[in-house]
Protein backbone atom coordinates (compact mmCIF):
# COMPACT_ATOMS: atom_id res chain seq x y z
CA UNK A 1 0.00 0.00 0.00
CA UNK A 2 2.91 2.41 -0.42
CA UNK A 3 1.29 4.21 -3.35
CA UNK A 4 -1.94 4.44 -1.46
CA UNK A 5 -0.22 6.35 1.33
CA UNK A 6 1.26 8.79 -1.14
CA UNK A 7 -2.16 9.26 -2.71
CA UNK A 8 -3.70 9.79 0.69
CA UNK A 9 -1.16 12.42 1.62
CA UNK A 10 -1.66 14.17 -1.73
CA UNK A 11 -5.11 14.91 -0.34
CA UNK A 12 -6.96 17.59 -2.21
CA UNK A 13 -5.14 17.00 -5.50
CA UNK A 14 -6.36 13.47 -5.48
CA UNK A 15 -9.92 14.66 -4.93
CA UNK A 16 -10.03 16.55 -8.19
CA UNK A 17 -9.50 13.36 -10.03
CA UNK A 18 -12.96 11.98 -10.59
CA UNK A 19 -14.76 14.96 -12.12
CA UNK A 20 -11.72 15.95 -14.15
CA UNK A 21 -11.01 12.38 -15.24
CA UNK A 22 -14.57 11.97 -16.46
CA UNK A 23 -14.45 15.24 -18.36
CA UNK A 24 -11.11 14.13 -19.79
CA UNK A 25 -12.91 11.27 -21.53
CA UNK A 26 -15.42 13.62 -23.12
CA UNK A 27 -13.69 15.56 -25.87
CA UNK A 28 -15.35 17.41 -28.73
CA UNK A 29 -15.91 14.23 -30.75
CA UNK A 30 -17.65 12.44 -27.85
CA UNK A 31 -19.78 15.50 -27.16
CA UNK A 32 -20.64 15.64 -30.86
CA UNK A 33 -21.69 12.00 -30.78
CA UNK A 34 -23.80 12.52 -27.69
CA UNK A 35 -25.51 15.53 -29.25
CA UNK A 36 -26.37 13.42 -32.32
CA UNK A 37 -27.71 10.59 -30.19
CA UNK A 38 -29.95 13.00 -28.31
CA UNK A 39 -30.85 15.12 -31.33
CA UNK A 40 -29.62 18.34 -29.73
CA UNK A 41 -26.87 20.78 -30.66
CA UNK A 42 -23.36 20.31 -29.24
CA UNK A 43 -23.56 23.41 -27.01
CA UNK A 44 -26.72 22.10 -25.36
CA UNK A 45 -25.11 18.68 -25.03
CA UNK A 46 -22.08 20.21 -23.35
CA UNK A 47 -24.26 22.07 -20.82
CA UNK A 48 -26.30 18.94 -20.19
CA UNK A 49 -23.18 16.82 -19.64
CA UNK A 50 -21.71 19.45 -17.30
CA UNK A 51 -24.93 19.17 -15.28
CA UNK A 52 -25.32 15.41 -15.49
CA UNK A 53 -21.87 14.32 -14.30
CA UNK A 54 -21.89 16.09 -10.90
CA UNK A 55 -25.52 15.03 -10.42
CA UNK A 56 -24.71 11.40 -11.11
CA UNK A 57 -21.93 11.68 -8.53
CA UNK A 58 -24.26 13.36 -6.02
CA UNK A 59 -26.99 10.77 -6.55
CA UNK A 60 -24.51 7.93 -6.17
CA UNK A 61 -22.93 9.53 -3.08
CA UNK A 62 -26.33 9.92 -1.48
CA UNK A 63 -27.27 6.30 -2.26
CA UNK A 64 -23.85 5.04 -1.12
CA UNK A 65 -24.38 6.55 2.30
CA UNK A 66 -26.46 3.43 3.01
CA UNK A 67 -24.59 0.10 3.07
CA UNK A 68 -26.86 -1.60 0.53
CA UNK A 69 -26.50 1.37 -1.82
CA UNK A 70 -22.72 1.29 -1.48
CA UNK A 71 -22.70 -2.42 -2.32
CA UNK A 72 -24.91 -1.91 -5.38
CA UNK A 73 -22.63 0.86 -6.64
CA UNK A 74 -19.53 -1.21 -6.01
CA UNK A 75 -20.97 -4.05 -8.09
CA UNK A 76 -22.03 -1.66 -10.85
CA UNK A 77 -18.57 -0.08 -10.88
CA UNK A 78 -16.93 -3.50 -11.21
CA UNK A 79 -19.22 -4.38 -14.12
CA UNK A 80 -18.39 -1.15 -15.96
CA UNK A 81 -14.63 -1.01 -15.32
CA UNK A 82 -13.67 -1.24 -18.97
CA UNK A 83 -16.01 1.40 -20.36
CA UNK A 84 -13.34 4.12 -20.34
CA UNK A 85 -11.21 2.05 -22.70
CA UNK A 86 -13.69 2.73 -25.48
CA UNK A 87 -15.96 5.59 -24.55
CA UNK A 88 -16.47 6.46 -28.24
CA UNK A 89 -17.74 2.99 -29.11
CA UNK A 90 -20.13 3.01 -26.19
CA UNK A 91 -21.54 6.43 -27.08
CA UNK A 92 -21.89 5.47 -30.74
CA UNK A 93 -23.92 2.46 -29.68
CA UNK A 94 -26.40 4.91 -28.22
CA UNK A 95 -28.01 4.94 -24.81
CA UNK A 96 -28.68 1.41 -23.61
CA UNK A 97 -32.25 0.69 -22.63
CA UNK A 98 -32.41 0.71 -18.87
CA UNK A 99 -33.80 -2.84 -18.67
CA UNK A 100 -31.18 -3.66 -16.09
CA UNK A 101 -32.49 -0.92 -13.84
CA UNK A 102 -28.97 0.53 -13.71
CA UNK A 103 -30.10 4.02 -12.70
CA UNK A 104 -32.30 2.62 -9.94
CA UNK A 105 -29.41 0.51 -8.67
CA UNK A 106 -26.90 3.35 -8.52
CA UNK A 107 -29.26 6.12 -7.35
CA UNK A 108 -31.81 4.16 -5.30
CA UNK A 109 -34.81 6.34 -4.56
CA UNK A 110 -32.86 9.46 -5.62
CA UNK A 111 -33.31 8.40 -9.23
CA UNK A 112 -36.16 10.82 -9.92
CA UNK A 113 -34.39 13.72 -8.19
CA UNK A 114 -31.26 13.23 -10.28
CA UNK A 115 -33.25 12.97 -13.49
CA UNK A 116 -35.30 16.07 -12.72
CA UNK A 117 -32.14 17.91 -11.75
CA UNK A 118 -30.57 17.17 -15.11
CA UNK A 119 -33.76 18.26 -16.89
CA UNK A 120 -33.90 21.48 -14.92
CA UNK A 121 -30.26 22.36 -15.44
CA UNK A 122 -30.07 21.41 -19.11
CA UNK A 123 -33.56 22.14 -20.42
CA UNK A 124 -33.75 18.61 -21.88
CA UNK A 125 -37.05 16.76 -21.78
CA UNK A 126 -37.34 13.80 -19.44
CA UNK A 127 -36.66 11.18 -22.10
CA UNK A 128 -33.48 12.90 -23.28
CA UNK A 129 -32.33 13.54 -19.72
CA UNK A 130 -32.77 9.84 -19.01
CA UNK A 131 -30.89 8.83 -22.16
CA UNK A 132 -28.06 11.17 -21.22
CA UNK A 133 -27.89 9.62 -17.75
CA UNK A 134 -27.82 6.16 -19.31
CA UNK A 135 -24.83 7.18 -21.44
CA UNK A 136 -22.99 9.04 -18.67
CA UNK A 137 -23.55 6.69 -15.73
CA UNK A 138 -21.36 3.87 -17.15
CA UNK A 139 -18.52 6.35 -17.79
CA UNK A 140 -18.75 7.70 -14.23
CA UNK A 141 -18.85 4.15 -12.84
CA UNK A 142 -15.88 3.14 -14.96
CA UNK A 143 -13.73 6.08 -13.87
CA UNK A 144 -14.78 5.42 -10.26
CA UNK A 145 -13.79 1.76 -10.62
CA UNK A 146 -10.39 2.62 -12.06
CA UNK A 147 -9.75 5.13 -9.29
CA UNK A 148 -11.05 2.86 -6.58
CA UNK A 149 -9.75 -0.55 -7.52
CA UNK A 150 -6.47 0.61 -9.03
CA UNK A 151 -4.34 -2.52 -9.01
CA UNK A 152 -6.32 -4.26 -6.34
CA UNK A 153 -9.31 -6.16 -7.63
CA UNK A 154 -11.55 -5.57 -4.62
CA UNK A 155 -12.52 -2.27 -3.10
CA UNK A 156 -14.90 -2.48 -0.22
CA UNK A 157 -18.24 -0.64 -0.26
CA UNK A 158 -17.14 1.64 2.59
CA UNK A 159 -14.22 2.92 0.51
CA UNK A 160 -16.56 3.48 -2.42
CA UNK A 161 -18.92 5.40 -0.18
CA UNK A 162 -16.12 7.58 1.26
CA UNK A 163 -14.70 8.32 -2.17
CA UNK A 164 -18.10 9.27 -3.55
CA UNK A 165 -18.89 11.57 -0.63
CA UNK A 166 -15.62 13.44 -1.11
CA UNK A 167 -15.81 13.52 -4.88
CA UNK A 168 -19.41 14.67 -4.94
CA UNK A 169 -18.67 17.47 -2.48
CA UNK A 170 -15.73 18.53 -4.60
CA UNK A 171 -17.94 18.45 -7.69
CA UNK A 172 -20.53 20.52 -5.88
CA UNK A 173 -17.96 23.18 -4.94
CA UNK A 174 -16.55 23.27 -8.44
CA UNK A 175 -20.04 23.50 -9.93
CA UNK A 176 -21.06 26.29 -7.55
CA UNK A 177 -18.24 28.33 -9.10
CA UNK A 178 -18.76 27.43 -12.74
CA UNK A 179 -22.53 26.96 -12.91
CA UNK A 180 -24.33 28.24 -9.80
CA UNK A 181 -27.76 27.11 -11.05
CA UNK A 182 -26.50 23.52 -11.20
CA UNK A 183 -24.80 23.91 -7.82
CA UNK A 184 -28.16 24.79 -6.31
CA UNK A 185 -29.82 21.70 -7.73
CA UNK A 186 -26.92 19.59 -6.46
CA UNK A 187 -27.60 20.94 -3.00
CA UNK A 188 -31.16 19.63 -3.30
CA UNK A 189 -29.93 16.17 -4.28
CA UNK A 190 -27.63 16.17 -1.27
CA UNK A 191 -30.64 17.21 0.77
CA UNK A 192 -29.05 20.35 2.19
Amino acid sequence: GFHRQIAASAGSNDLMALLDAIQGHLGQSQIGQISQQLGIDPATAQTAIAAAVPMIMAGMAKHASHPEGATAIQQAAETHQDVVDNVGTMIQAGPPADNTGLLGRIFGHHNETVQQGVQQASGLDSEKARKLLMMMAPIVLSVLARKQFGNQQQANPTQISDTLQQEAQHAEQQTQRTAPNIGGILGQIFGR
